[in-house]
């Protein structure tokens, strides 16, 4: 039976249009006001590239700012933000392994459009097998009302339709959301050899390892972790559009899916994915890139706290999804400033 303790919540969270002002006792106060804009800026040449510069030293203090709160309960945070150069902009703790939930998802897309690219709006092979089988790891956890509910619509899905469902999520529950990406874990050769195709695919993709389906325990075999810096590099190949062994049709599929069309506004298009875990340790991640006329933004932010500590488990977790905000917030106000 699933684990009621874990649950991948707010899969379709997005950065809507909000403004939200943040107050910094140690520097005062700034604004921020957020929502995607921006037709696609196709050109990635160096001429179409903006580099920033970001305070290094500000940023570091607004963000100890923000984790006061949370500091007696052991939270943490990743951060990794940047453009086209290999070297972020800014990063913090950004080679720390951290539970990943469903922000490793990224990965998982890439591997199986690459490996169905001349096949993505055809049904993925093997599929049926596997949601049809209550005992098959990808799907044995969940309930027999879930696994209904997974065969009915993963059994006939397109490979498109499997990675819309898995990344999205738009319009099925959340046991599809997780069966979606347990599917695409299977036919690729489970946890270990998803984990063999990601690292094969690129060596900076190192920093992220599969150890588990969606939803499964996570100690009795590990969990999916990451680097905020892995992370980061996995987005940023997608949104500089060279993923290593990567047609432009298959990344423009890629794109299609993270992009947030809900999301725009001045601050360019917006794409995205995140992650959140409810069991410990409690882990909130919101990451993806900002497309707009001045340049391409990536980040990435990983929030974690080892237990709910001096709140209930659902304080906590909202705490915590609270503070990412904050924090991505402030890490896009800063990159957007210096560009």
């Amino acid at each position: 039976m699933q684990d009621p303790s874990m649950r991948t919540v707010n899969r379709n969270e997005t950065a809507r249009s909000y403004c939200l002002v943040l107050f910094v006792s140690l520097l005062g106060s700034f604004a921020m006001g957020c929502g995607p804009t921006a037709p696609v800026v196709e050109d990635t040449s160096e001429e179409g590239i903006s580099t920033a510069v970001m305070d290094t030293a500000v940023l570091d203090a607004q963000l100890d700012e923000l984790l006061k709160a949370g500091q007696d309960d052991g939270m943490e945070v990743s951060v990794w933000v940047g453009g086209h150069e290999d070297d972020p902009w800014y990063a913090r703790n950004a080679e720390v392994w951290r539970p990943v939930a469903s922000a490793i998802k990224v990965a998982y897309l890439i591997e199986l459009f690459n490996t169905y690219a001349d096949q993505l709006d055809g049904v993925l092979e093997g599929a049926a097998e596997i949601v049809t089988d209550s005992t098959h790891p990808a799907i044995a956890h969940f309930n027999d009302e879930q696994q209904s509910d997974i065969r009915d619509h993963l059994a006939n899905a397109t490979v498109r339709e499997v990675g819309q469902m898995m990344i999205r999520g738009v319009g099925v529950s959340n046991a599809v959301y997780n069966a979606a990406a347990n599917v695409t874990t299977a036919v690729l050769g489970g946890p270990a050899g998803l984990t063999k195709f990601i690292h094969g695919r690129d060596p900076a993709f190192a920093g992220l390892v599969s150890r588990r389906y969606m939803q499964a325990d996570r100690v009795i075999k590990g969990d999916n972790e990451a680097t905020a810096a892995a992370l980061g590099v996995v987005l940023q190949r997608v949104a500089f559009r060279r993923v290593p062994k990567t047609d432009a049709e298959t990344t423009q599929a890629m794109w299609d899916i993270l992009h947030v069309p809900e999301d725009a506004g001045p601050t360019g298009s917006h794409y995205f994915k995140s992650g959140s875990l409810d069991s410990d340790p409690l882990t909130r991640i919101r990451s993806g890139f900002w497309e707009s006329p001045t340049g391409i933004v990536v980040y990435v932010v990983m929030v974690e706290q080892p237990n709910p500590g001096s709140r209930t488990r659902e304080e906590a977790g909202l705490h915590l999804a609270d503070v990412s905000v904050a924090v991505t917030d402030a890490v896009l106000t800063a990159a957007r400033m210096g560009q």
